[in-house]
Order: C-alpha cells, then sequence, then structure tokens
C-alpha cells in the first residue's frame, strides 16, 4: 500500500514538474506576445494581414532574444535595445537604409550574372591598347 502511495505521489510530481515546464513555455511566449502588441502600438505599426503579422511577430521575437542575449552578456561596453527596427530582418533594414526595397520577387528571382559567356585574357599589356 505504501508502495502505491509513493508512486502515486511521485507520478503527480513528474507530471506537475512537466505541466510547469509547459506553461512556462506558454507564459513566456504570451508575454513576447504582449511585448509585440505594446510594441505595435508604440511604433504605430500595422499590418495587412495575419500572416503577415504572424511574421513580423516571429521576426520581433527573434530580435528581442538577440538583444537578450547579448546585453545578459555583460561584456559589451554598450547595451542594445528594442527600437522601431525590431520587426525587421538585418535584409530587410540594410535594405530600408540604403533606400532599396526589395520585395518578395526580388530576392527570390534567379538572376544570372550579366558576363557569365565573355572570355577574357589572362594578362593584357595596356600599352599595345595605347593606354
Amino acid at each position: 500500500m505504501a508502495s502505491s502511495t509513493k508512486s502515486f505521489f511521485m507520478a503527480l510530481f513528474i507530471l506537475g514538474v512537466w505541466a510547469s515546464q509547459a506553461m512556462g513555455r506558454t507564459l513566456q511566449e504570451v508575454s513576447m506576445s504582449d511585448r509585440h502588441e505594446q510594441w505595435m502600438s508604440r511604433y504605430g505599426r500595422t499590418y495587412k494581414d495575419a500572416s503577415e503579422k504572424e511574421l513580423r511577430f516571429k521576426i520581433f521575437k527573434d530580435n528581442v532574444e538577440f538583444i537578450e542575449s547579448f546585453n545578459n552578456a555583460g561584456d559589451r561596453s554598450y547595451k542594445l535595445s528594442v527600437n522601431e527596427f525590431a520587426d525587421q530582418t538585418n535584409v530587410e533594414f540594410k535594405a530600408r537604409r540604403n533606400r532599396f526595397m526589395p520585395t518578395q520577387t526580388t530576392e527570390l528571382r534567379d538572376t544570372s550574372f550579366m558576363y557569365e559567356n565573355v572570355t577574357v585574357p589572362s594578362s593584357m599589356d595596356w600599352r599595345k591598347k595605347g593606354i
């Protein structure tokens, strides 16, 4: 009888630990979702549909996790923080800062090199060309 009671409490303990870990991940995810909503409100960000919002949330979450891990390392003389660019990938951020707005088609398009079939001599004496 004592053995079955001990087994019951052990199983209950294991289920409790498992449930708390599962809830911890869910609460953390909800917390990140709340942070994203607050961030969207602060910077006036809206998305055209739910799929774009889901994509931007994933990017936001990845960026926030990077920022937090960078700051927790503690070996830098500066800290990173979340700003209005937190829902952009590095490629998007660089493109917008350089005034080039990539689209899905330009990023995914298979472009070939313009001079791929041109043969070039291994050396050239430009003096013979008058240069």
